[in-house]
């Protein structure tokens, strides 16, 4: 039983260390693309989103540079593959937009599924990797709100500043042109030698 659940928990804790997600900034109308070698037969699968789902074009393509998959004009996906040829593949992101935009993203390469298969299982071990890696994926679609959480609080405080400023500067502009109207009704009535 104490192994069993210690296998468990090295089993858990490699799925851990694999499921970490990267995040990077894409400078205007930029491409950056990653690599994966896979094998024939590999499976690779990975997740995105982008802060605030702004817009981007993802692609993934195989050895020879040819488009396997596209996903233009996109906030956030999910594609999974199951190679037919060995060799460098190739997922690149690319910002078409005058601003930067902000990618996080989960690749899930052939290591994890290849650790997992050189340990034979029993099928309750199974089932626990399996609610294992749901659990990565809930993980990291919860990891994806928090930081556009973060994204979405800056941006309300950044907003509330302007708008408290911007409040300030028509008060004092009101004051100013009601100070300057009295200041000139009072002249007009001097001139006419009313006051």
């Amino acid at each position: 039983m104490i192994k069993h659940v210690a296998a468990f928990v090295v089993v858990l804790g490699m799925l851990v260390s694999y499921a970490t997600a990267y995040t990077t900034i894409m400078k205007p109308a930029s491409q950056e693309c990653y690599y994966e070698r896979l094998k024939a037969g590999n499976h690779f699968s990975i997740t995105f989103e982008t802060a605030s789902k702004l817009p981007i074009d993802f692609m993934l393509n195989d050895a020879h540079r040819n488009p396997i998959y596209a996903m233009p004009h996109t906030g956030e996906g999910s594609y999974s593959y199951t190679s037919t040829g060995e060799g460098r593949y190739s997922y690149c992101f690319t910002n078409k937009a005058p601003h930067e935009i902000v990618v996080n993203f989960n690749p899930h390469g052939p290591e994890e599924e290849a650790y997992l298969a050189t340990h034979d299982a029993t099928p309750a071990e199974n089932e626990v990797r399996k609610l294992s890696h749901n659990i990565e994926e809930v993980r990291d679609h919860f990891n994806f709100m928090l930081f556009r959480n973060e994204v979405h609080d800056q941006s309300v405080s950044d907003t509330q500043k302007r708008m408290f400023h911007w409040s300030i500067l028509q008060v004092l502009a009101l004051a100013g042109v009601c100070g300057w109207q009295i200041y000139y009704v009072r002249s007009l009535f001097k001139i006419r030698g009313v006051v």
